[in-house]
């Protein structure tokens, strides 16, 4: 049993169609990205968060303005832009007057993170080695830049900035805490806190809002770790010129509101054990090792008479780019579509046609793969929101103090673990005080006479990353 070249050849001509236009990137933003995440919100607890610790009384369904007063000009312009090219029938464009509710901004940024689609070049991360997308040996990404310059309309800005795509990116674990990223982590932390701090109430508005499009960034790239080309560093093999026939099936068949729904919601101990870790529980290693992608599938192999169904399975092995899934044996009889199965889940079909075993995938393996995979990224997605939103704090007003309580985070808040109070008048706010939890849970403070409302935020490190916990309270 041998390899055949037919598998070489596909791989040349598959390049070559690729050069010819503009890819496409990952789970269909539009649909599937915008359904995951609304699954996630569903099962996660960001409601009780917006409606207990920031005021917010409607909760997921609080309708929020990005205000243009609030935002420096070059930034909104290029938010106001990127906003007006999604879909108003997606419930995920802000009208006119710029207002959307609270889930629809974190649904909003999941999109924006692949708007337009070339940004999801950092979205991957093969996780034995930590590494991003990466075309290796096969055609220049510098050469295929060039191409697609001239060949789809990109200038040469967009190739210089990346968003004309040159088959290589970011890890996806660096990505979201790139500064760089406006849809990452710094930009999560420092506009939530600003929610709470900012003096004036658009302000405080806008800065959730653009907290809420940041956080919807992030479970982007989570939630493209459960895609298996995204783990596997497979563009070539999985994105034709016409795109990925997995994603495009799991589009059509589930849209953006039938997605089966979440498992239990998966918790981890930190933010990057989310995709990657020691224990191998990242959703980036439980996708690579369950399943194959179109371009990490065993290549054709030419049968000898001598071959057994163990022999066989053993010389496919030999071939795989990846340990895992691999085959126990492989059924020789020929003109009938056999599956590879574990666990229950089809994850590759394989036919022999004369002398050739050739692999594939095929719709019975991406409905196994769908129905089996997309309520485990839910899972991941939902159980990120809620390691996000962890620390709490709950503010009680008597005999003219403020008793501050921090609940929630992993472990006892550390000596660097600030506490700042504010007040608010008119809707105004003012820093009254920053004091230090350094190992304590709660803290009181005076206020001054004739305080009304209070609200407050704690910023730090916990066991399981940093943290910026709020609260509220109104004087009866």
């Amino acid at each position: 049993m041998r390899a055949s070249t037919h598998g070489k050849m596909a791989a040349a001509v598959l390049g070559a169609a690729l050069l010819a236009g503009q890819p496409a990137l990952a789970w269909d933003a539009a649909t599937t990205h915008a359904g995951i995440t609304e699954r996630a919100l569903a099962a996660a607890h960001l409601h009780s968060v917006l409606a207990h610790q920031l005021g917010r009384a409607l909760g997921a369904f609080e309708p929020l303005r990005l205000v243009p007063s609030a935002v420096d000009h070059d930034t909104l312009w290029a938010l106001e832009h990127r906003l007006a090219d999604l879909d108003a029938a997606g419930g995920y464009r802000p009208g006119a007057d710029g207002t959307l509710t609270a889930a629809g901004w974190i649904k909003a940024g999941a999109v924006l993170a692949k708007t337009p689609p070339e940004l999801g070049r950092n979205h991957y991360l093969e996780p034995a080695t930590r590494t991003g997308l990466d075309d290796g040996p096969s055609l220049s990404g510098a050469w295929h830049a060039a191409r697609l310059t001239v060949g789809s309309g990109a200038t040469v800005r967009d190739a210089a900035t990346g968003l004309a795509f040159d088959l290589e990116g970011m890890p996806a674990t660096q990505w979201i805490e790139s500064p760089h990223n406006d849809l990452g982590v710094p930009s999560f932390w420092d506009n939530w806190q600003s929610a709470i701090r900012a003096p004036l109430p658009s302000e405080r508005e806008t800065a959730l809002v653009r907290s809420l499009l940041a956080l919807g960034g992030i479970l982007s790239v989570l939630e493209d770790m459960g895609q298996p080309a995204f783990v596997r560093n497979d563009f070539r093999g999985e994105f034709p010129e016409w795109g990925s026939r997995f994603e495009e099936f799991v589009a059509d068949r589930f849209g953006a509101v039938a997605l089966p729904p979440s498992l239990p919601m998966v918790s981890r101990p930190d933010l990057a054990s989310f995709f990657v870790a020691a224990d191998g529980k990242g959703l980036a290693q439980a996708t690579q090792a369950r399943f194959f992608s179109a371009g990490t599938l065993p290549p054709d192999l030419v049968c000898s008479g001598g071959d057994g169904p163990e022999e066989a399975a053993k010389l496919v092995n030999q071939s795989l780019k990846f340990p895992e899934p691999k085959f126990d044996a492989i059924d020789l009889s020929p003109s009938t579509t056999h599956y590879l199965v574990q666990s229950g889940i089809k994850v590759a079909a394989y036919r022999r046609v004369g002398d050739t075993i050739h692999f594939f995938l095929d719709q019975d393996v991406y409905a196994a793969v769908a129905d089996a995979w997309l309520p485990m990224i839910t899972a991941y997605a939902a159980g990120l929101i809620d390691h996000m939103l962890r620390g709490k704090l709950e503010v009680e007003l008597a005999n003219g103090q403020a008793t501050v309580t921090l609940s929630g985070i992993n472990g006892s808040p550390g000596k660097e673990t600030a506490l700042h109070l504010l007040t608010e008048d008119a809707g105004v706010r003012r820093e009254l005080a920053v004091a230090y939890l350094d190992g304590r849970s709660s803290l009181t403070l005076s206020l001054p006479t004739g305080t009304h409302k209070v609200a407050a935020f704690a910023s730090g490190v916990d066991a399981s990353g940093r943290f910026v916990a709020t609260g509220e309270a109104t004087a009866p």
